[in-house]
C-alpha cells in the first residue's frame, strides 16, 4: 500500500529487475509505516479503554456512597467497607455489580468512540450499517458459533477438572445472581444480553477489523479473535471466546458490518443465561431447558459447519487486499508494537494475578 492508500500489484512484475525490487521495498516500508500507525492506534485504544473502566469504578462507586449512604467522601478505602462490610453487604448483590457494569461499560464505550472518531478520526459506526443479507447471515451463523463454543467448553472444562484433582484452581466465570429479585433479574438480562455483547462487538470486531483489515482480513480476524479472548480475563472463557471469535470476525468482515456478529453475540449470551436466569426465577427446568437446546443446537451447527463455513472462507480470501509484505511480517508488526505489547502485557498479569489469588 503506498501513502495515497492505492495497492500495488506485484503478480505480474518481472523477478529479479532492480527498479521492480526498489518499488517493492519502498511499498513495504510506506505499508509497514501504515500498518504500525493503525495498531498503534488500536493499542492506545485499547488501553485507554481499561484506563476508563478504571476511572468510571471509581465514579460509580462514589456515587453510589453518595445515594445509598447520603453523604460524601474521597477515600476509596471508607467506601468499599460500605459496601463490602461482610457478606450480606449490597457490594454482594447482582443488582449492584451488573448496574455497575453496565454504568462503567456504557461511559467507557461512549468515551473510547469519541477518542476514536475525534483525535484519531476512525469511522467506527459505519460498521454498525446493515447490509444486504447480513441479518439472514448472522442468523445461519449463530448454530455454527455456539456448536463450536460449547465443543470447546467441553474440552476447557475437562482440563479444568484435571487441574482440580491437582489442587489446582483455575478461575472461572461466575454469573449467578446473588440475591435474586425482580431487578437483578432484568439488570443482568439488560447488561449480559444486550448491552456487552454490542458493546464488545463495537470494541473487539468493529475498532479491530476497521484498523487492521486494510492490512490482511485473515490477520484482521485472529487479531480480532485473540484480543476477544484474552478481554474475558480466564482461561476458560477466553478459549472459547477465541474459537468463536474467528467465525464472529470473518462473518463481520465478509459483510464489512457488526450487525450480524451483534445478532450472533445476543442469541450466543442469551443461550449461555439459561440456566442463571432460569435457577434465579425458580425455574426448575432450566438446565433440562439447556441440555436440549444443546442437542439441537449441535445438530443446526454441524449443519452449518459444512454448508456455510467455507463459502465464508472463500469469500474472505477472496477480498483479501494486494499487500507488499508477507502475511508474517504483518502479524510481527501488529504484534510486537510497542502499545499492543503493553496491552499484551497488562492481560498476561491480570490472568497471573487471578490465578495467584484462587491459589493461594
Amino acid at each position: 500500500m503506498d501513502n495515497n492508500g492505492q495497492w500495488f500489484d506485484f503478480s505480474g512484475a518481472p523477478n529479479g529487475g532492480f527498479g521492480y525490487n526498489n518499488q517493492l521495498k519502498t511499498a513495504q516500508a510506506n505499508e509497514k509505516r501504515a500498518l504500525f500507525k493503525n495498531a498503534s492506534f488500536l493499542g492506545i485504544l485499547l488501553l485507554l479503554y481499561n484506563v476508563y473502566n478504571y476511572i468510571f469504578v471509581r465514579v460509580f462507586y462514589f456515587a453510589a456512597y453518595s445515594i445509598k449512604h447520603g453523604g460524601f467522601t474521597l477515600s476509596l478505602n471508607e467506601v468499599r467497607k460500605y459496601f463490602y462490610a461482610d457478606s450480606s453487604s449490597l457490594g454482594y448483590s447482582s443488582s449492584f455489580s451488573m448496574t455497575m457494569n453496565l454504568a462503567v461499560v456504557a461511559a467507557s464505550v461512549i468515551m473510547l468512540l469519541l477518542t476514536a472518531a475525534l483525535p484519531m478520526r476512525i469511522n467506527v459506526m459505519s460498521m454498525l450499517k446493515p447490509k444486504k443479507g447480513c441479518v439472514k447471515q448472522g442468523l445461519k451463523t449463530t448454530p455454527m458459533c455456539l456448536t463450536l463454543n460449547m465443543f470447546i467448553s467441553y474440552i476447557v472444562a475437562i482440563f479444568v477438572a484435571m487441574m482440580s484433582a491437582q489442587g489446582v484452581t483455575v478461575p472461572e466465570a461466575d454469573f449467578t445472581i446473588n440475591k435474586p429479585s425482580t431487578y437483578a433479574v432484568v439488570i443482568q438480562l439488560v447488561y449480559v444480553c444486550v448491552f456487552a455483547p454490542i458493546a464488545e462487538e463495537i470494541i473487539y470486531r468493529g475498532l479491530v477489523l476497521k484498523l487492521l483489515s486494510p492490512y490482511g482480513k485473515g490477520m484482521a480476524v485472529f487479531f480480532s479473535a485473540l484480543l476477544f479472548g484474552i478481554m474475558h480475563g480466564n482461561i476458560p472463557q477466553a478459549v472459547s471466546a477465541f474459537a468463536g471469535g474467528l467465525i464472529y470476525a470473518a462473518t463481520a468482515v465478509y459483510f464489512d458490518s457488526i450487525v450480524p456478529t451483534i445478532i450472533i453475540h445476543v442469541l450466543n449470551n442469551c443461550f449461555a443465561s439459561i440456566t442463571d436466569i432460569g435457577n434465579a426465577v425458580g425455574f426448575d427446568h432450566a438446565y433440562q431447558l439447556y441440555c436440549a437446546l444443546n442437542i439441537v443446537i449441535m445438530f443446526a451447527g454441524v449443519y452449518a459447519i459444512f454448508v456455510y463455513l467455507r463459502g465464508l472462507i472463500k469469500g474472505i480470501r477472496q477480498s483479501e487486499p494486494k499487500c507488499a509484505m508477507t502475511g508474517g511480517a504483518r502479524c510481527i508488526t501488529v504484534a510486537t508494537n510497542v502499545f499492543m505489547l503493553i496491552y499484551f502485557g497488562l492481560m498476561i498479569w491480570q490472568y497471573v494475578r487471578s490465578f495467584l489469588a484462587y491459589n493461594q
